[in-house]
């Protein structure tokens, strides 16, 4: 049974040379590090997608390594120009790119649309009112062939980074 981890990029920091460029606070990165953590010991991914983004490429390669070091695996992060700024539709793409022997992927980028996709894929949890920096929406599903708007109810979870 696969596993879909969608995610909001860790708490940035309000300015930088332009939005693109806005790195994680401190509290971010502690916040990347605390998901990682808990993304590698539970699920391990083999997929890792990233908005070009500087603060989700740096949410993102915490992730990778985090899970490569429980593995001792040699996943990388992949780049995705099209999930900074994009819509549900290149969230799909990303999605559509998982391949079918991967029994996990992890994809991280912006609000609103992260939340937006959460809606799309399952339509019995509907778009999160609430889906601050450093949130995971984590989808069991019985297959990756699982049509949008009919996935499960995802598990939602936090990380403040204590």
């Amino acid at each position: 049974m696969p596993v879909l981890i969608l995610a909001r990029h860790a708490k940035a920091e309000p300015n930088g040379p332009t939005d693109f460029e806005r790195s994680l606070s401190a509290t971010g990165l502690a916040q990347a590090v605390e998901a990682g953590a808990e993304i590698a010991e539970r699920w391990s991914p083999e997929v890792a997608i990233a908005s070009a983004a500087r603060r989700t490429t740096q949410t993102g390669q915490a992730v990778v390594e985090a899970v490569n070091r429980v593995t001792g695996g040699d996943l990388e992060l992949v780049l995705d120009e099209s999930l900074y700024g994009g819509g549900v539709e290149d969230w799909m793409d990303a999605i559509r790119s998982i391949p079918a022997a991967a029994t996990c992927a992890y994809i991280v980028g912006h609000q609103p649309t992260v939340a937006e996709v959460v809606g799309h894929l399952s339509a019995d949890a509907g778009v999160p009112e609430s889906f601050r920096p450093s949130s995971l929406a984590v989808f069991d599903l019985p297959s990756w062939d699982v049509e949008p708007g009919a996935y499960p109810i995802p598990e939602v979870m936090s990380f403040r980074g204590i």
